[in-house]
């Protein structure tokens, strides 16, 4: 019997019931949100493969991606059915304080203000934050993120790349696009002079479209921890159980696998 599954079978009935401050936790499937718009992370196929797993209420439709295989290996460690609803950027935590999902699995990362509204798991993938811009644009030497400083620099609302525009210098910080693949349209078409987005968002945008490039910055972003730069699965708050039992998982999935799973998702998005 895989470990996980003793583990959930010895404490499953206790795993329904537990509560905080009143709120039953449900552990029985691991109901997962997610954009379904974050390429590599996540994003939208209108065709069934061996990577992907249907859209609850959308019929034809399925997700794809990274965060999409991390939600399949943990329903199989945890032996649990796995649900993946569609919903916003913005929609996402309100979403799991409502029970309408138990975890967020979208390429979320630490913050202290959301850890006041959910829990986070271990890290189950890391990254740097670099820039995109044209490839004919003088900033592909730039070699300091102040480099950007006098342009105009955007990423994607609500996030940790959106906050870090404020470390450069007398930068034109534009207001947050609604995903990071409209913040690159509009450094394609000249509104915005680079995008500030994680490593494996970057080389998808910059696979599909050829007028953009990747700059990397020595200097980096100061001021964030491993915790603000990685990704985890966001969990009810109080939900402690299910927390150890993904942190229990995650512990074995090799950095190996999770480098090859998110090369793999690069390559079918642009596909």
């Amino acid at each position: 019997m895989n470990k996980r599954n003793y583990m959930l079978g010895l404490g499953l009935l206790s795993l329904l019931t537990t509560s905080c401050a009143g709120t039953n936790f449900d552990n029985s499937r691991l109901v997962v949100g997610l954009e379904a718009d974050y390429a590599p992370f996540n994003w939208t196929a209108v065709a069934a493969n061996d990577y992907t797993l249907p859209l609850a209420g959308i019929n034809g439709q399925y997700a794809d991606g990274y965060d999409v295989q991390v939600a399949k290996y943990l329903g199989q460690e945890l032996g649990i059915p796995v649900t993946i609803k569609k919903i916003a950027w913005t929609s996402l935590i309100p979403a799991i304080k409502a029970n309408d999902i138990n975890v967020i699995i979208a390429g979320m990362s630490y913050t202290s203000d959301r850890d006041n509204e959910v829990d986070f798991t271990n890290a189950y993938y890391i990254s740097d934050l670099v820039a995109v811009v044209r490839s004919d644009s003088a900033l592909v030497t730039a070699t300091s993120i102040q480099d950007l400083g006098g342009y105009k620099v955007v990423s994607q609302i609500g996030t940790i790349q959106d906050s870090v525009i404020e470390q450069i210098e007398d930068v034109n910080h534009l207001p947050g696009a609604e995903s990071f693949q409209v913040g690159a349209l509009s450094v394609s078409i000249g509104d915005a002079d680079a995008l500030i987005a994680e490593y494996p968002v970057a080389r998808q945008i910059v696979n599909a479209d050829e007028n953009l490039a990747i700059v990397e910055f020595s200097d980096g972003f100061t001021g964030f921890d491993e915790n603000e730069l990685s990704v985890s699965v966001a969990v009810q708050e109080g939900n402690t159980e299910l927390v150890n039992l993904i942190n229990t998982a995650l512990a074995d999935l090799s950095q190996e696998t999770r480098i090859s799973w998110m090369d793999l998702a690069i390559e079918r998005s642009v596909a």
